[in-house]
């Protein structure tokens, strides 16, 4: 069964919480982190002064991802979709380097929320990339990366467009900012992966199919091994600290993604699980437990997502609203 905007609003919102329980041991190594917080690692989200669990540039481009995919269908002002993501990532980019001002008359807009204006160690590439004012494509790249800044926020492409579209999509929209094959063709993997997952599919077949789609091309043999050891690992008898130090730290796209699609597999039933053990390692934390999250919001929806968390997540609001609005476009 096709599953409705209540996914993608879990999936958007248990990816907040799977950024914002990483965000404060990004930088940290497992050792620090099992020291400071116990053998279990980080296991809830850490409020801060104002009993808000932060969020990080991660969330903040995944909804403006969002913003420029319904731009793109919604209004004739854009050629492509990333023509439309672009315009929206500039619109991010000036949330990082000025101070708000809400100056909005439209119906929802993000740049009204004082919330997403926050610096949460935006990216270097996405940063340089953005400032450059130049739009990076597949076909002609904009540099070499593979940071995992472009898979981090792709979840919702796959929300909006079959496969095979999300698919392209995705590659699309990080070759914004990354151009790198495997910076480009992680993200279009995990939008493939979600629109899967939104029409009803299983995860452990949507990683198989996707395996299998990336197989054609002749640059994704790294990322198609990586993701065939998350697969194995997930049924293995490794701890799940092992198991994830096989697969990288994250800081890359292909290892991002491919420690997101273990934790998910392991513990498919288990979002708090999934999270703490995607974010408890010594990369990347915050970006494999948004991804993480963006994974099995959409498969167990708004139902997983304990309601505590929702109350201090810095963008609970903003995500309902958003998602209200989209739904009432899509039935008007």
């Amino acid at each position: 069964m096709k599953h409705t905007i209540e996914h993608l609003k879990a999936s958007l919102l248990a990816g907040a919480v799977g950024d914002a329980l990483g965000w404060p041991i990004e930088f940290k190594n497992h050792e620090y982190i099992t020291q400071k917080y116990g053998p279990l690692g980080l296991t809830d989200l850490i409020p801060n002064h104002a009993n808000i669990a932060e969020i990080t540039d991660d969330t903040q481009m995944t909804l403006f991802t969002m913003e420029g995919i319904f731009n793109y269908l919604y209004s004739s002002r854009f050629a492509s979709l990333a023509e439309a993501v672009h315009h929206s990532y500039l619109r991010w980019y000036k949330t990082q380097i000025s101070k708000y001002v809400s100056t909005s008359t439209i119906d929802f807009d993000l740049m009204s929320y004082p919330q997403l204006f926050h610096q949460r160690s935006p990216g270097t590439t996405c940063m340089s990339a953005l400032r450059s004012g130049v739009m990076g494509t597949v076909e002609k790249p904009i540099n070499d990366s593979k940071g995992c800044g472009g898979v981090m926020r792709a979840a919702p492409v796959g929300y909006f467009f079959d496969r095979d579209e999300a698919f392209d999509h995705g590659c699309s929209v990080a070759a914004i900012t990354h151009g790198h094959p495997l910076g480009y063709l992680s993200s279009g993997a995990l939008a493939y992966v979600m629109s899967l997952i939104f029409n009803g599919e299983e995860i452990e077949n949507s990683v198989v199919l996707t395996i299998n789609k990336l197989k054609s091309f002749s640059t994704a043999d790294v990322l198609v091994s990586l993701l065939q050891q998350a697969l194995s690992l997930s049924v293995s008898d490794l701890g799940d600290v092992q198991c994830i130090k096989q697969l990288g730290q994250g800081w890359v796209a292909e290892e991002a993604l491919a420690i997101a699609v273990f934790c998910s597999l392991r513990y498919p039933g288990d979002l708090q699980k999934a999270l703490s053990v995607s974010v408890n390692h010594d990369g990347d934390s915050d970006s494999t437990g948004s991804i993480t999250g963006n994974i099995l919001g959409a498969y167990l929806g708004m139902g997983s997502i304990h309601e505590e968390w929702l109350n201090i997540l810095e963008v609970t609001e903003i995500v309902i609203d958003f998602c209200n609005f989209v739904e009432h476009h899509d039935k008007s």
